[in-house]
């Protein structure tokens, strides 16, 4: 074969390989999409998946349907996306506990972050927030770790089930304050909330979104917040760096991202990022939001995948420690 024709055969067998990635990003989507989400109905996970879905189906020209998957902290939906299909249609909107801890847990947890996920874009972050119930007698930070370090494992701490954002921050302010809280692991933030503000719970870390919703009751008191900076939305409130409680800055706060399965084809991969990246930049998403509380992130795939390691390191010291435990 001649140098020409060997460069002709080689070019045509590159471009005949490509065509099929091309024409599945040029076809997909052509029915509607799976959007998993771990957690019930109404909690913070909850509520970005449905704007997020609701404006990456008008980018695509299709629907992206949330379908709630709660149980295990999350690793219920975990586990249905690490089985799902990898042709783009099922997708999951993630909390940063169901990507970091909760496959470090247990070996049973049933799927592995990198090994099974593709993370397609980082979307949304916030600060934590801890509330106290004010029948508990907790009215500051001061009333809070004079009870608790005067009894031990008598304030409670709802969560959204272990592994979850409200999990971990609860387990970081033990560590940071050396006190020891009961941990009362739910099936979604939704229920959990729903016991504090009914009085069963005395204590409670939550987002932003929730914090604002509840600022008014006066029932409770919002303690601190993570961050280094006061929130703008809640000036009033001190940070945990300014009450002397080191270990709960920015890199605590919660996020939330968009996973599809690892084998996806990268041509339906940068489908979706591409409508991700539409979504939020809608105005309505960014107003929404806002008004939530919630930071706009859109960390790429290589820059989320680089927070997931540093997150999941922070996660096996506390583990080795016996700093997070499995109820």
């Amino acid at each position: 074969m001649s140098p020409i024709m060997r460069r002709q055969f080689v070019a045509m067998t590159a471009l005949s390989l490509s065509v099929p990635a091309l024409s599945l990003a040029q076809d997909f989507p052509g029915r509607p999409i799976r959007m998993l989400v771990g957690f019930a109905p109404g909690g913070p996970t909850d509520i970005l998946a449905r704007l997020t879905a609701l404006a990456m189906g008008k980018a695509l020209g299709q629907s992206v349907v949330v379908e709630n998957r709660p149980g295990a902290g999350g690793a219920v939906a975990a586990q249905a996306l690490a089985r799902a299909e990898p042709d783009g249609y099922t997708i999951m909107f993630a909390g940063d506990g169901q990507l970091t801890l909760l496959p470090q847990l247990s070996a049973s947890a049933g799927y592995d972050t990198l090994r099974d996920y593709a993370v397609i874009r980082t979307v949304a972050g916030q600060s934590n927030v801890l509330m106290a119930n004010r029948s508990s007698g907790i009215t500051d930070m001061a009333s809070l770790l004079r009870i608790a370090k005067e009894q031990p494992d008598k304030l409670s701490f709802g969560s959204a089930g272990n592994g979850t954002p409200s999990h971990l921050v609860g387990a970081l302010f033990e560590d940071a304050t050396g006190t020891r809280l009961l941990h009362a692991p739910y099936r979604g933030a939704g229920p959990a909330m729903a016991d504090f503000l009914a009085g069963r719970l005395d204590l409670m870390f939550v987002g932003m979104p929730v914090a604002l919703q509840n600022a008014l009751d006066k029932k409770l008191s919002i303690l601190a917040t993570t961050g280094r900076r006061r929130s703008a939305l809640l000036p009033d409130v001190p940070t945990f760096f300014e009450l002397g409680i080191q270990g709960l800055g920015e890199d605590t706060d919660v996020w939330w991202a968009v996973a599809a399965p690892v084998a996806t084809p990268s041509s339906i991969q940068a489908r979706l990022d591409s409508a991700l990246r539409t979504a939020l930049q809608e105005p309505t998403v960014r107003q929404s939001f806002d008004k939530l509380g919630v930071d706009l992130l859109e960390r790429a795939s290589a820059a989320s995948v680089v927070q997931i390691k540093s997150d999941q390191a922070r996660w096996a010291r506390l583990l080795k420690a016996g700093k997070i435990r499995i109820e």
